[in-house]
Order: structure tokens, then C-alpha cells, then sequence
């Protein structure tokens, strides 16, 4: 070998070294020094953590039937391997899963704080898009089917304003600071409760996530288990709701608006109704028409929002309305109590009355002649609590009011939204208005005109407590919460939250003219037909605006059986007409059922 082959061969075997050299020393960095890193990386994408979701507790009413269950449904979900989500990947499960794109993306990017543990895109999957994933596993690296607890309501629309519905979007800020409060967290992307008993009850439903690591392969798929958590289920809630009455109540309010519009009343649509038990504050039933079903309510969000009728609107606790003549009792207690008439004392009616310059008078100008205070409550006589009203003055107008509750919250806290209403005052008007009041104006307020507006369930506990004589209970749902083991966690009482303190003459006075105003020759005689003794008083409020071509809003609030009373009830369908035949008719309907009364056409008709 000559000299110059001899220096090209150890150039050539001195450059090989030099590059073995750097690979070994390469590879002493990666498995030596970076030993940990990379090891960790690797057991990143081989092992996994996938979530197990815990089922929400179940929602039982009174007699412990399920209202509320969950039954098992396909979840997709997509899983970055470690080199990001694919977008053709994202593309192909936009179309299989009917979603957008950019919806996928938004998932994705508000969710990446756990880019390493499956994204949830769609839940409750149809079986076919399922089918088609799976036979597409390996063009879709990164996609979990798994199976999962899907919320089911089982009677659909059956009292969705009480038990509400869940979503993935975002809370109000009150909420989370209340769910903080009880010391509850959630995760962007997770379903909770967005209204109703799965908003309010949602630290108590939602249980505790488990999981299950698993090896998976290089698409993403589950090859083995190593380890698993089982999740502990949420809390079950029982209800005093009673599902026939609830049922009755609400068959009860649909049909009565549906009649009315068949009847060619444009304006009807919406009504609510609320069931007390006077001795307790338990609600057995609450009802509110239109509603929706939480089981379809993703898909008929759109239609549900444009409604005019606002069906997702609890109309017994969110919205507050003029009550007209079922007011009149809280009149009839002022005028008592504050001793301007006695029990025996009559007043003259002659149909129409005018004073302080303004012209009232009774319903469709109706003269009754001479009334006591039994007989004005029984005939419901406007000129009478005119009268009255002028008597006892706006300023204790208002105070008696406020000893009813009206213009303040109830009390009701298993479910949010409540209103307080409006007390007719003279600061009413001056802040509203910055105007003086009128006596006139108090002539209207004692008839449950002017700014009278309260929400149905503060009528019913306004009879509740005239049934009672006078104990305010905090109205409730939740009678109690089981843990997942059958233990009793939480379990209700009775609250008694103020005691209206009146002359026993006085409730038996009020309560005598609610009963008379049930039998033939009162206002509410339709419930006559009824084997159980009634105590109740009708409503006709204007409608705002007072034009005589929109129909009234028919209300009427009642408790039965007088002797001890089990159930107060209020009713109120908006623009149904007089209070004597809407509202009634569905209070007759109600306190059939309540009482188990099998009553044929011809006497419900009667």
C-alpha cells in the first residue's frame, strides 16, 4: 500500500471512530443522563389514565318513584398521542358527530390543561356514527368510545322548571362562588347542571370521578388494564313532589290554556300553578306551562329561546304578576285588625261608587246591596274593599301586605330564581315615578290592582297561611339526601319563618267568606260539586296597559279540607279570563286528584 492510500485509510478509519464516538456518546446522553425524561415520555404514550364518570345521584319524588335516573350511552372522545391532534382527524369526526369544526377546536383548546386525558367532543353518540368510528379506528389515531351515564328524565317535560338540565357551558359567576361555598369545583368541558335541582343540588349529585389506567397502542386503543378506581356515585335526592299531582296539575294548565286558544284567545299561553301542604311548607306540586324536555333540550335550544312564551322561564317562582280580587283577603285582615269594621257592619253597593273624583266599580258593575265582610268576600265586591282600602290607609295596606310575604322572597332554596314582587306603596310609585299617591290609587290597591304583582308561589303561601292562621313555613322540595351506601346525609324539617299574629275572630271571619265563596251563590261555586269542604276566593286582574281587548288573568288560591287543611294552592293562567271559570277549573281538576275523586262529566261540568 503506497503511502497515500495508507493516509486515506487512516483518515477514513479516524473519521468513523469520531462518529462512533459521538453516537455512543449520543446514546449515553439519552439513556444515562435523559434517562428519566424520555422514560417518562414513553410511559406517557404507552400508559394511560382515562376517567371513569361517576353516576349522578338519582331524583325520587315523595313516594320514592323515579323522576330522575341515568342510563348507559356512547361518549366519543379525542387523546393528543403526543405529537397534537391530527386535523384530518378532527375533520372526519366534524362529520361523523354532526359538529362543527370549529367547535371541535374550541373544545380543544379550552380543555388542553388535560391534553393527556381524553377530551370529551360528543356525548350520548347515535349507535350508528359509533359503528362507523370503530370500523375507521386506525385512519382515527386518538378517538375513545367509551361508555358512560347519560342523565334520563323519565316522564320527558314532567316538571322541568324543578329538576332543570345539564350542559357544558359555562356557569354565572354566583354560581360558582355558591358551589365554592360548598366547598365544590368543576372543569371546563364537564357536564353540571345549568338550572333547577341540577344547578341548586349540583355538590350533591355529581359523585366523585374514578379511573382506570390502561396500556394503549399506537392509535390510542386500550390493549390492557393495569389498574382501576371505582367512581362513587352522587348523592340520590327525594322530592315532596308528588308525581300524580304533578302530572294532574300540569295535564290540568295545558289543557285549560289549549281550550282557551281552540276558543280563539290569541293572548293564552302561559300558566303556572303551586301545591302547598299549609302544615309544613312542602310543595307537591309546581308547575309551569310552556316547558320543555331536559332530555331533548340541546337539540331544541334554538326554538326554545325565539318562544315568545318564554317556556324556560319558571313562571310559579320567576315571574310576578297582578293578582286582582284573591288580594281582597289581606284587605279584609287590615280592616279587621286595624278595627275600621265590624265583623256585622255593612256597606252599601250600588254597582259603582265615586270618590276622591274617580268612578270604580264591581264586576260588570254588579250592585249587591248591603254586605258584611263575609258576604263581600263570598261575592268578591270591589265597592266593598274600596271602602276598605280608603279606611285602612295605603301605609297599612302595605304593612299587612308585607306580613303576608309579598314583596319579599319566600324562603324557597332548593331551587334559585325567586322573586320578591311588588307591594303597592307610596315609596313604590315615588321612586318609580317620583309622583305623589292618590287616594284613588289606594281604592285600586286594596283590590289587588295598581302595583300589586306577586309571583304564584307567594299566593300559595298566602293561603297557606290564611289556612294556618297565619305561620309562614319556608316553602320546600328536597324532603331528604342519601349517600350512595343508603345513608341519610341531609334530611328536612319544617321552618317555621314568621308567625302573623291576628285576632282569632279574624281568620275565622276570612276563612268563613273564602268557604262561602266555594258553595252555590259565590264566586268559586264551580267547586261545589266537591265532597270535600273548600275554602277559596277567585281573581280577574287587568292586564297592563288596561286595554279592554285583552283578555284578564284568571287566578284563583284555595286550601282544602277546611277543618285541616292538607293542601293551599294557587293558580294563574295569564289572559285567561275571569277567575270564576279558568282558573277554578283547573283547581277542581287539582283537588280531584289530591282527594282521589271520581267525579263524571256531567258534575265536573256543573
Amino acid at each position: 500500500m503506497d503511502k497515500k492510500m495508507l493516509k486515506r485509510t487512516r483518515f477514513f478509519v479516524s473519521l468513523i471512530m469520531l462518529i462512533f464516538f459521538f453516537l455512543c456518546a449520543r446514546l449515553a446522553y439519552l439513556q444515562v443522563i435523559q434517562y428519566e425524561t424520555y422514560w417518562s415520555r414513553a410511559e406517557k404514550n404507552r400508559l394511560r389514565i382515562l376517567p371513569i364518570t361517576a353516576p349522578r345521584g338519582e331524583i325520587f319524588d315523595r313516594n320514592n318513584r323515579q323522576i330522575v335516573t341515568n342510563r348507559p350511552g356512547f361518549t366519543v372522545s379525542l387523546v393528543d398521542l403526543g405529537d397534537g391532534y391530527s386535523d384530518e382527524t378532527i375533520a372526519s369526526l366534524a362529520v361523523l358527530l354532526e359538529m362543527e369544526v370549529g367547535e371541535i377546536r374550541h373544545k380543544i383548546r379550552s380543555q388542553y390543561y388535560r391534553r393527556w386525558l381524553p377530551i370529551r367532543l360528543k356525548t350520548d353518540v347515535p349507535m350508528q356514527a359509533v359503528a362507523e368510528i370503530s370500523e375507521r379506528r386506525m385512519e382515527l389515531p386518538g378517538v375513545l368510545i367509551e361508555v358512560q351515564p347519560i342523565r334520563n328524565y323519565v316522564y320527558g317535560n314532567f316538571a322541568a322548571h324543578i329538576l332543570g338540565y345539564l350542559s357544558e357551558g359555562t356557569v354565572a359567576a354566583w354560581v360558582e362562588e355558591y358551589w365554592q361555598q360548598q366547598n365544590y369545583r368543576h372543569h371546563i368541558g364537564e357536564l353540571v347542571g345549568q338550572a333547577g335541582l341540577e344547578l341548586a343540588w349540583e355538590p350533591m349529585l355529581r359523585g366523585i370521578d374514578g379511573g382506570i389506567q390502561v396500556e394503549v397502542n399506537s392509535t390510542g386503543q386500550a390493549i390492557a388494564e393495569f389498574e382501576r378506581v371505582e367512581p362513587q356515585p352522587g348523592h340520590d335526592i327525594y322530592l315532596t313532589i308528588d308525581i300524580p299531582l304533578q302530572l294532574a296539575v300540569e295535564r290540568a294548565l295545558q289543557e285549560s290554556v289549549e281550550r282557551l286558544r281552540e276558543e280563539g284567545n290569541r293572548y293564552a299561553g302561559e300558566a303556572a300553578a303551586v301545591v302547598l301542604d299549609p302544615q309544613s311548607g312542602r310543595i307537591l306540586a309546581m308547575a309551569s306551562i310552556p316547558s320543555y324536555d331536559p332530555n331533548t333540550f340541546h337539540r331544541d335550544f334554538p326554538e326554545l329561546r325565539e318562544d315568545r312564551r318564554r317556556p324556560l322561564v319558571n313562571k310559579a317562582i320567576e315571574e310576578h304578576y297582578p293578582v286582582g280580587s284573591t288580594f281582597k283577603m289581606v284587605t279584609a285582615l287590615a280592616a279587621l285588625e286595624e278595627g275600621v269594621i265590624g265583623r256585622n257592619e255593612r256597606v252599601f253597593c250600588a254597582g259603582t261608587v265615586t270618590r276622591y273624583g274617580a268612578t270604580k266599580s264591581c264586576f260588570r258593575e254588579t250592585a249587591h246591596g248591603a254586605l258584611n265582610i263575609v258576604e263581600a268576600i263570598t261575592k268578591s265586591c270591589n265597592i266593598f274593599f274600596y271602602e276598605m282600602g280608603l279606611r285602612v290607609g295605603m301605609d297599612n295596606l302595605a304593612h299587612y301586605s308585607r306580613e303576608f310575604g309579598f314583596g319579599s322572597r319566600v324562603g324557597l332554596r332548593d331551587i334559585f330564581g325567586e322573586k320578591k314582587g311588588i307591594v303597592a306603596s307610596k315609596e313604590y310609585k315615588r321612586d318609580l315615578y317620583n309622583e305623589p299617591w292618590y287616594p284613588a290609587e289606594t281604592m285600586d290597591a286594596a283590590i289587588g290592582q295598581s302595583f300589586q304583582s306577586f309571583t304564584p308561589l307567594q299566593m300559595a303561601n298566602y293561603v297557606s297561611m290564611i289556612a294556618n292562621k297565619g305561620i309562614h313555613y319556608r316553602p320546600y322540595l328536597v324532603e331528604k339526601v342519601v349517600d350512595s351506601t343508603g345513608e341519610v346525609v341531609m334530611l328536612a324539617e319544617p321552618e317555621i319563618l314568621y308567625h302573623l299574629e291576628a285576632q282569632q275572630s279574624t281568620w275565622e271571619t276570612i276563612q268563613l267568606g273564602m268557604v262561602r265563596a266555594t258553595l252555590p251563590g259565590g264566586t268559586a261555586s264551580r267547586l261545589a260539586v266537591l265532597p270535600v269542604s273548600v275554602a277559596g276566593k277567585t281573581g280577574t286582574a287587568q292586564a297592563a296597559g288596561r286595554d279592554s281587548s285583552i283578555p284578564s288573568h284568571s287566578l284563583f288560591v284555595a286550601y282544602a279540607p277546611v277543618e285541616n287543611a292538607e293542601i293551599a294552592l294557587s293558580v294563574f293562567v295569564k289572559h285567561g279570563g275571569t277567575g270564576g271559570t279558568t282558573a277554578v277549573t283547573v283547581a277542581l281538576q287539582i283537588l280531584e286528584q289530591y282527594f282521589q275523586i271520581g267525579l263524571n262529566k256531567e258534575e265536573a261540568d256543573s
